[in-house]
């Protein structure tokens, strides 16, 4: 039975770019809870008890992920957790898409306070969303899941 693999560099250039964004993004959602908090309630997905939770819990697990997918720590588990987000996000815009609402999109901030540019939801962030799921494929398939510092014991 032929096995598929991934070139080590290609996983970990991806790991790196990947654990960078998510690192960024989770931290700067971290940084203006209240704010990532109203882009969530924009959706109109969620019951507004939910929305505060969901608010920490996401702007965490794309901190905590993007660090792990940095330091190669669980990089399959991250990767697999973040494909879990991505799928969601996806959905999530879509939706609003097809429901006609037009708001910010909530994922980079950044974006908009540096650089101006304001990132509404629509194909756009929907496509790039696409790109950073199927460019998380190869980690959670091919990645680490050990500690890269501890010696196996054979």
């Amino acid at each position: 039975m032929a096995t598929i693999s991934f070139p080590s560099r290609l996983i970990t250039t991806l790991r790196l770019l990947l654990g960078a964004i998510f690192l960024l993004s989770g931290g700067e959602k971290l940084l203006d809870l209240k704010f990532f908090g109203l882009v969530i309630a924009e959706y109109q997905i969620l019951p507004p008890l939910l929305i505060p939770a969901v608010a920490i819990l996401v702007s965490l697990c794309e901190l905590l992920c993007g660090t792990m997918l940095l330091f190669n720590l669980f990089s399959r588990i991250s990767a697999s957790v973040m494909l879990c987000m991505m799928a969601i996000f996806i959905a999530a815009m879509t939706t609003n898409v097809i429901r006609g609402l037009e708001h910010d999109c909530g994922c980079f901030e950044f974006l908009a306070q540096w650089y101006g540019l304001k990132e509404e939801i629509g194909i756009g962030p929907i496509l790039r969303d696409i790109v950073f799921f199927i460019l998380l494929l190869p980690i959670a398939l091919f990645g680490s899941n050990s500690i890269p510092w501890k010696k196996s014991h054979l």
